[in-house]
């Protein structure tokens, strides 16, 4: 009996720091933690209390685990949705990003410590790292030499086919990907100055996610969380890439869905990412970007904490309003503001060697809609095209099979020219398209795609193919994009449908 009740006092009792340090903070902060390290790390913590729980959404190229922990204050995760948000937060896409990782362990411990009532609006998923087999490699892609935060359209490598399978079966309100970036870079360093934000937070800016979503992103979340990070003495910045120089462009990332963040907000979800400071060879100054992260991290989930009633009620609505949404915004392009030419941002000036503030020019913080499509009803196929069957099956999307020969009228268009051409400093292609509305009979086995539900937005994204971030144009390997859609004189094999209620299908 008295063994019993040790046992008990032990599983409720809370996880100190200085009984629990990651296998980072053991070594003195000198050697990282190799993802066996991280498993024997995680696997007691999480048998230690039971707000916590741990299992496997997937395995890595070579056969490495990828966990993830499950925070709740509920006797059941997930067991209050519509009161409380779900919370995505995903680390390590990027081998050579360690920070991330090494953060996640901390941040769990702490929520089992002294950030334990962040647990009371809200419940957490964290995946402490995606990409083991990169880590332990210390290389930035994954064992089939795949950048992984460039997969989230093609989806073709089992690490991000886990991170999307676990979104699609959580749907959390809010996600986080966690990387760093590398602050020495040659054009900055030509005019003398480093990046010297230590962390910087980005949200959704893909204009077909819910307008609410992004100006709470821009206009609340990001300028509070930023608020915690600065007075836990970290340098912060909302997330840019770019390059101001020579005739460079300075823009706030990206539009692309085929990233973490933008993959996961295109279902109108407050989706962010968190890019630390990096600089020199992988451990360097790991201590204080480690608690950099760490400072990220707790800081977003506590304004998510603040603000998780309006979160779940924006997410809400916007995933409700999405039916209501009659066009597909397939281009998009980056434009100056008059009223702020430049960007205040902190540099680290070489010529001085002072941390400061620096006016970038060439600053494009605008997005607007470059084309639009009317949505259809339904997109369809040949059932021949295996290959884009299987992709849209691990994007969840539901699909249906005409079981006999039917008339219907389609919108076809025939491919007349390809131009190469450049978006957001990457090549591209520029479609030029004739399109023909007629009708015809659509054979048994063609595969109907109908644009409803929770992927509504994602649909004609993945399949116009003058969609920017379609699959015809994803920036994933060459070998992994549908070119063969795309021929001169051909027609597209993916018709546009107005009705599908006519038809008969299973």
């Amino acid at each position: 009996m008295l063994s019993l009740i040790v046992i008990v006092l032990l599983a409720s009792s809370p996880v100190l720091a200085a009984e629990w340090p990651t296998p980072l903070e053991k070594s003195g902060w000198t050697r990282l933690t190799t993802h066996d390290q991280m498993m024997g790390y995680l696997k007691p913590l999480a048998d230690s209390s039971p707000r916590v729980k741990m299992n496997t959404i997937g395995t890595s190229v070579s056969g490495k685990l990828i966990p993830a922990l499950y925070f709740s204050n509920d006797d059941v995760f997930g067991s209050q949705r519509g009161k409380k948000p779900v919370v995505l937060i995903f680390c390590g896409q990027h081998g050579d990003e360690p920070s991330s990782k090494e953060a996640a362990m901390i941040v769990a411990r702490r929520l089992l410590n002294e950030d334990a009532t962040l647990l009371n609006n809200l419940d957490l998923i964290l995946v402490p790292l995606v990409n083991p087999d990169g880590t332990d490699a210390g290389t930035r892609r994954n064992a089939n030499d795949m950048d992984l935060n460039r997969n989230h359209v093609i989806l073709s490598e089992p690490e991000s086919n886990a991170i999307h399978q676990l979104f699609l079966d959580w749907m959390p309100e809010v996600t986080l990907d966690v990387h760093e970036y590398n602050a020495v870079r040659e054009n900055w360093v030509e005019a003398g100055y480093l990046k010297d934000a230590e962390e910087m937070l980005g949200g959704v800016t893909n204009l077909n996610i819910d307008s609410e979503i992004i100006e709470f992103t821009r206009d609340t979340f990001i300028p509070e969380t930023g608020v915690g990070i600065e007075k836990d003495g970290f340098r912060f910045h909302r997330y840019i890439v770019g390059n101001p120089f020579h005739g460079g462009v300075v823009r706030f990332s990206t539009t692309a869905i085929n990233d973490g963040r933008q993959s996961m907000g295109i279902y109108n979800t407050l989706s962010f990412i968190i890019e630390g400071k990096r600089y020199g060879n992988l451990t360097n100054e790991i201590e204080r970007r480690t608690r950099g992260q760490v400072s990220a991290m707790i800081n977003f989930l506590k304004t998510t904490d603040r603000h998780a009633g309006d979160m779940l009620s924006i997410v809400s609505q916007a995933r409700s309003d999405m039916a209501d949404m009659s066009q597909s915004f397939i281009q998009m392009e980056y434009f100056p503001d008059q009223d702020k030419p430049t960007l205040n941002f902190p540099v680290f000036d070489l010529n001085s060697w002072t941390h400061t503030l620096g006016d970038l020019e060439n600053f494009k913080p605008l997005v607007k809609v470059k084309k639009s499509v009317s949505k259809p009803a339904a997109y369809s196929f040949a059932g021949t095209e295996t290959s884009l069957v299987e992709l849209l099956n691990r994007h969840g999307i539901p699909m249906r099979v005409l079981s006999s020969d039917q008339e219907t009228e389609t919108e076809t268009y025939r491919i007349k020219h390809i131009t190469d051409t450049v978006d957001e400093e990457k090549p591209a292609y520029l479609v030029d398209l004739e399109k023909t509305v007629q009708n015809e009979t659509l054979p048994a086995g063609t595969v109907l795609v109908p644009v409803e539900g929770a992927a509504a937005n994602l649909i004609p994204l993945l399949l116009e193919p003058e969609s920017t971030w379609g699959i015809v144009s994803s920036r994933a390997t060459g070998k992994y994009r549908f070119e063969n859609y795309l021929v001169e004189g051909m027609i597209y094999p993916v018709r546009r449908l107005a009705s599908i209620e006519h038809l008969s299908s299973e």
